[in-house]
C-alpha cells in the first residue's frame, strides 16, 4: 500500500535528514507534549525512519523478534513512550499510520507498540486494534495475532459488538500460518466461548473450523465468505473521534 503524498518540500526535507534528526522529532513531541503536532508529517517521518533502516516489513518483524534493534533499544523506547503519549491523546498519529501508512509502517507499529494502548483508540464505531488487524500486511500478519493475544482478539469489540479476532476471519488472504497463530493463542475451548457481544450466532470455534477446512481443499478464501460486518463511512482520520 503505498503512503498518500505530502508535499514536496515536507518530503525533501524527510528524504535529506538522518535517522538522528528524524527521531529527534520524536523525542521533541515527548518533551513539548503533542499539541500543535503535524500528525501527516510526523507519520510520513515514522514510514521513512524504518524505510531507511529495513526493505521490507518481514525483515523488520524478523530481526525485532530474533532481539535484533538496528535503531537501538533506548530510540526504541522514546518511539514506544510517544505512542503511548498519543494513544492517551486520542492516538491521530496512529491511526495516521495505520490507514495511510506502508507496509513497514505498521509492522513497525506491531513490533514497537503496546497493543493494549491501541485497544484504547475509538475512532468512527470501532477501535485501533480493529483496524491494523485489517490493514497489515499477511506476511506480518501472524505476528500481529501473537502480539495480540487473547485477551485483545477476543475481548475488546467494536461498536457493533464485534471483536477482534473476526476481523481476522473476515479477510480474504488468510492462510496457515494465521491458523497457527491463532491455535497458538486461543485454545479450542477459548474459541468455542468467543462470540460477538450479543451472544449470537457462530462461536470462534465454528469458524476457525470452517476456515480450515476451505483452506485444506481450497487454498485462499473470497473476503467476507464466513463473517461479513456491515459497510462502515469513513471519516477524517486527523479528526480525534
Amino acid at each position: 500500500m503505498l503512503r498518500s503524498p505530502i508535499p514536496n518540500a515536507e518530503q525533501a526535507i524527510l528524504e535529506n535528514i538522518g535517522s538522528v534528526q528524524l527521531l529527534t522529532l520524536f523525542e521533541s513531541c515527548l518533551k513539548t507534549g503533542l499539541r500543535g503536532t503535524n500528525f501527516r508529517q510526523l507519520a510520513e517521518a515514522w514510514g521513512t525512519l524504518f524505510s531507511n533502516h529495513y526493505l521490507s516489513a518481514e525483515e523488520l518483524v524478523d530481526e525485532m523478534q530474533r532481539g535484533e534493534h538496528r535503531l537501538g533499544a533506548k530510540n526504541e523506547q522514546i518511539l514506544r513512550e510517544f505512542l503511548r503519549a498519543d494513544c492517551r491523546s486520542g492516538g491521530v498519529f496512529v491511526l495516521n499510520v495505520i490507514k495511510k501508512g506502508g507496509n513497514i509502517d505498521r509492522a513497525a507499529l506491531i513490533m514497537i507498540a503496546d497493543l493494549e494502548d491501541l485497544a484504547g483508540i475509538e475512532h468512527n464505531g470501532t477501535t485501533a486494534v480493529h483496524l491494523l488487524a485489517d490493514a497489515c500486511d499477511k506476511w506480518v500478519r501472524p505476528v500481529f495475532i501473537r502480539r495480540a493475544g487473547k485477551r485483545l482478539l477476543s475481548g475488546v469489540f467494536d461498536s457493533r459488538g464485534i471483536p477482534v479476532i473476526f476481523t481476522v476471519f473476515s479477510l480474504g488472504d488468510l492462510s496457515l500460518h494465521d491458523l497457527d497463530a491463532i491455535a497458538a493463542v486461543f485454545s479450542q475451548e477459548d474459541l468455542k466461548i468467543t462470540m460477538c457481544r450479543n451472544r449470537t450466532g457462530r462461536n470462534a470455534l465454528t469458524v476457525f473450523t470452517e476456515i480450515a477446512r476451505s483452506l485444506k481443499s481450497h487454498g485462499s478464501l473470497e473476503r467476507h465468505t464466513f463473517f461479513r460486518p456491515s459497510a462502515r463511512k469513513d471519516m477524517d482520520i486527523n479528526k480525534k473521534s
